[in-house]
């Protein structure tokens, strides 16, 4: 009987539950969960596709060029319409997810594990460790994330490593201020001198209990941060700087046909929106975690 009032009261849920049940409410938060979850199968299924094709689907559907039908709008035989080239629109948007949506997710992975740790260890050993770091940080947010991005692509040469890597250093100093805030708040803590007065090394006080306490506010900032992320990688491809043609991306689709706006409007509309749903679904899940990990809404 003890054990069913103890599960059963919400005091005694863990924090993940507890924010589940809080997100469940917010059913545009879910909406955008599921768009976002259904853009991840679509981007796992072109994958597997080209595996086990070896690629021949690839080669015979999606970059696969039919100049006389070039422009054709909507219909039923492609439902998002032909290109410039005569390729079809929709399967090129589904295999440019993969290409927007991962590069976008590894990027601010990348520069959530750099810039956390950063933030980490100045947050906690503060004084000279801090200024020092955080300086650098400082230099880094006062250029523009995308004019940093394509500074360091211009410099880099373009290719997908490159890409990543210039998007992930760009996002490191908001990572690593966001998590020196959270760190700075939790260090103080009881369990925190209690695992300083036990031995505990600084190594393992940082890893086991500070960071982990300070994921809230590291998970809103890694979602917000991947739909910027998102919206780099199809900014430098728009300039040339990204993935080059034909490999399907929403960004160069958008920079290759912008010249054809008059011919065909499907040509710029459709990647656009896919960008959009896609920054729109990232941004709405993100204020839904927000509200969700909030300690003070006890709803």
């Amino acid at each position: 009987m003890k054990t069913v009032e103890a599960t059963s009261n919400p005091k005694q849920r863990s924090l993940w539950v507890e924010t589940w049940r809080r997100l469940k409410k917010d059913k545009l938060a879910i909406v955008g969960m599921i768009f976002i979850l259904l853009l991840f199968c679509i981007a796992i299924s072109t994958i597997v596709i080209d595996l086990v094709t070896h690629k021949s689907f690839y080669d015979a559907y999606v970059i696969k060029q039919n100049l006389r039908m070039r422009f054709k709008g909507p219909s039923k035989d492609h439902i998002f319409g032909l290109d410039e080239f005569g390729r079809d629109i929709f399967l090129r948007m589904l295999w440019a997810t993969r290409y927007s949506l991962f590069m976008g997710t590894f990027a601010i992975a990348i520069a959530t594990v750099i810039g956390g740790t950063l933030g980490a260890v100045a947050g906690y050993y503060g004084k000279a460790t801090d200024n020092v770091i955080m300086r650098f940080m400082d230099i880094l947010l006062a250029i523009p994330s995308m004019l940093l991005a394509t500074a360091i692509v211009a410099a880099l040469g373009t290719s997908l490593t490159n890409v990543l890597i210039a998007i992930a250093i760009s996002y490191i100093p908001t990572f690593a201020r966001t998590v020196r805030a959270s760190v700075l708040t939790v260090k103080d803590q009881e369990f925190v001198e209690a695992a300083r007065a036990l031995g505990a090394s600084d190594f393992r006080i940082i890893f086991k209990y500070i960071i982990p306490n300070s994921l809230a506010p590291l998970i809103v900032q890694a979602t917000l941060g991947v739909a910027g992320a998102i919206l780099s990688v199809a900014g430098l491809s728009f300039l040339g700087l990204g993935i080059q043609p034909p490999t399907p991306e929403w960004g160069s689709m958008l920079s290759n046909a912008r010249s054809y706006i008059r011919e065909g409007w499907h040509l710029t509309v459709i990647p656009g929106l896919g960008i959009m749903l896609t920054i729109l679904s990232l941004n709405i899940m993100g204020d839904g975690l927000r509200d969700a990990l909030d300690p003070r809404l006890k709803n």
